[in-house]
């Protein structure tokens, strides 16, 4: 078994790449993708069944709420175990934890196979809620062995990769759990590939699990640590410890500012393009294309660039230029006016592309997810350098909990704008208002930057 302890020091001497294929991070990078993928398919498989298959789920909510809450059916569950599962992670050895979370996404795979054989949105949803669960262990876990994994310097290199890729798997895992439920038209139920996604995201899990058991291991700080149990009372300590850590504090707030701002995007972006623009999914699939391989490449920037001095101590001036950059070009999405389509029924991708607004549209969707990108990676390395080994994954775990506490108020937003009637960009301007907050705050610490005492493995 690969010594860990001793490992990170080895890597110095590598290319400023060699850890890739290293077993401290290889079989890390196959479970995330994994993981990220069966979450992302299950998820978008039940909305896109809500939303064009015609299945019956609150209906008497209008599908601006229905999608909404939804989501809440996996983040609800992510919060409530989040601040356990960072106790256990700074109790147990992390790479067996890694190996049973694996192991339990197996079992979950099985039920949401069954509802995807039943088309069954009752037993889907028992699915998304486990998965949430689930990703409640697997995500403080995986931020609090990264720093044992991987040398500092490897850090930022280290989650831009991860991170590249997961916008990736998670765009194919919307379109896939879409393309797969629904007929070719993008409006109507396909039988036959309902059951094609249950053995296949059966089969993704299973890739998963093997990729767990390479993993080395990653000792527990404090293995005689009592765990508390009880959700409400452990997420306060959780957040209490993690305002007790400032420097830490304050990347984990920008993380899940990304986070409730992607929230907005992915959930309202399906009745957006079916209610207000008047297209098919088809459309929703092309934007989701496009956004996410652009956080990718604002990712792969960081990936390469990231360590240059010029950014400041820990990157925090380019983080400053990705907020920015958010706020400009998500604000140019609320001025210019939106391509609908005239026509009648649901306009195509063809209709859609032929529109003489739609290439400003895409260019500021394009340019707003490339920055999205070059804003958070070097939030997340500097939340897992300042972070104490001692309790790390109890800060990355109220990181966690905050970021679905973002996620959630996001969501419950949204929920309100509805009930509201507020314009259909509405969602779009709250994104607008909370990233000029952010920037402010970002581009002060870029002038006034302060060099904060990084932890090691």
């Amino acid at each position: 078994m690969t010594d860990v302890a001793s490992e990170p020091v080895q890597a110095i001497k590598e290319s400023k790449f060699g850890f890739i294929l290293k077993r401290r991070f290889a079989p890390l990078f196959v479970l995330l993708q994994t993981a990220t993928f069966n979450d992302n398919a299950l998820k978008n498989a039940l909305i896109a069944l809500i939303t064009f298959g015609g299945i019956a789920f609150l209906s008497d909510l209008p599908s601006a709420i229905r999608v909404p809450v939804a989501g809440l059916i996996f983040t609800g569950p992510f919060l409530i175990i989040c601040a356990i599962a960072g106790q256990i992670a700074d109790k147990v050895d992390r790479g067996m934890l890694l190996r049973w979370v694996k192991r339990a996404e197996i079992v979950i795979m099985l039920i949401a196979a069954l509802g995807f054989w039943l088309v069954d949105i009752r037993i889907l949803a028992v699915a998304l809620g486990l998965m949430g669960a689930q990703s409640g262990f697997f995500s403080p876990t995986k931020n609090a062995v990264l720093p044992q994994w991987l040398t500092p310097k490897e850090l930022i290199r280290g989650n831009a990769l991860l991170n590249g890729f997961v916008f990736v798997v998670v765009l194919v895992g919307q379109i896939g759990g879409t393309f797969l439920v629904l007929n070719g038209t993008m409006d109507a139920i396909d039988v036959s590939g309902t059951k094609l996604a249950s053995v296949f995201l059966l089969g993704v899990a299973v890739v998963g699990w093997i990729a767990s058991e390479f993993c080395p291991k990653a000792p527990a700080p404090i293995p005689d640590l009592k765990i508390n149990f009880e959700p409400f009372t452990a997420t306060f300590s959780a957040i209490g410890k993690a305002f007790k850590a400032p420097a830490v504090l304050r990347p984990m707030l920008g993380i899940a500012w990304f986070y409730g701002l992607s929230t907005v995007f992915v959930t309202t972006f399906p009745d957006y393009v079916a209610s207000v623009m008047n297209y098919n999914a088809s459309v929703l699939i092309m934007m989701l294309v496009l956004s996410t391989l652009s956080i990718m490449a604002g990712s792969i920037f960081v990936m390469l660039f990231g360590n240059w001095s010029i950014w400041g101590p820990e990157a925090v001036r380019l983080s400053a230029l990705g907020i920015v950059g958010v706020v400009i070009f998500i604000g140019a999405i609320v001025v210019l006016p939106s391509p609908a389509f005239a026509g009648e029924g649901l306009g195509t991708a063809e209709d859609f592309l032929a529109n003489s607004q739609t290439p400003l549209f895409l260019g500021s969707l394009i340019l707003s997810s490339v920055f999205n990108g070059i804003f958070v990676v070097p939030l997340q390395a500097m939340a897992q350098r300042r972070a104490d080994p001692a309790n790390r994954a109890r800060l990355m775990s109220a990181g966690a909990v905050l970021l679905n506490l973002f996620v959630n108020l996001s969501t419950f937003g949204l929920i309100g704008l509805a009930i509201l009637r507020l314009p259909p960009k509405s969602p779009f301007i709250m994104v607008v208002v909370g990233s000029a907050i952010v920037a402010a705050y970002a581009i002060y610490r870029s002038i006034k930057p302060i060099e904060h005492p990084t932890y090691g493995s």
